[in-house]
């Protein structure tokens, strides 16, 4: 398998694209099961990282957005790899597995969550009133807005940005008229 190939951004040696990865996680382990993993978090990993993990580095993935249009324009997706030691591989999967409930989440046309585009009051309206397995939805999009401009002050998401003005709005008039 070849080698995962690590390009800088920005001249910034902790900021970095990933061209080329394995073909599967599953790979990964079989071919070089004492070399650790890379895993990328794009959403809740940004502010609640994996137990252990050796090393960690700012970066994005190219032609992947993040949206916000399941239950419950930018050409990149931003967020942060982290290397799993070889030793903690597996306690990490599970960890993973039970958190995140997916090991490779990319949400599709098909999938029965998916409810598609929408304006974006409704989405944050819907952001606002709901509440997942981990808690309040709108608490998740505005830690992720907040830990995104951390790792990365330079970082578009304009969803994901539009969405924060909007929920924070919902959060001041609710707390206005309560």
């Amino acid at each position: 398998m070849p080698p995962t190939t690590i390009e800088h951004q920005d001249n910034n040696p902790h900021t970095v694209l990933v061209e080329k990865k394995a073909d599967t996680v599953e790979s990964v382990i079989q071919t070089e099961p004492d070399q650790g993993i890379w895993v990328f978090g794009y959403g809740s990993l940004i502010w609640k990282p994996p137990i252990h993990y050796e090393s960690k580095v700012v970066g994005y993935i190219k032609n992947y957005v993040r949206r916000f249009w399941q239950h419950g324009h930018d050409d990149v997706t931003w967020g942060v790899g982290f290397k799993i030691p070889s030793d903690d591989v597996e306690a990490t999967r599970a960890y993973l597995d039970h958190r995140e409930k997916a090991l490779v989440y990319i949400a599709t046309t098909d999938n029965e969550a998916y409810v598609g585009p929408a304006p974006m009051e409704d989405i944050a309206k819907q952001i606002f009133e709901t509440y997942g397995p981990s808690g309040w939805n709108a608490e998740y999009l505005l830690n992720l807005a907040q830990a995104l401009r951390e790792i990365y002050p330079g970082a578009r998401d304009d969803h994901l940005f539009e969405l924060e003005k909007l929920v924070k709005d919902l959060v001041d008039k609710s707390s206005s008229s309560a």
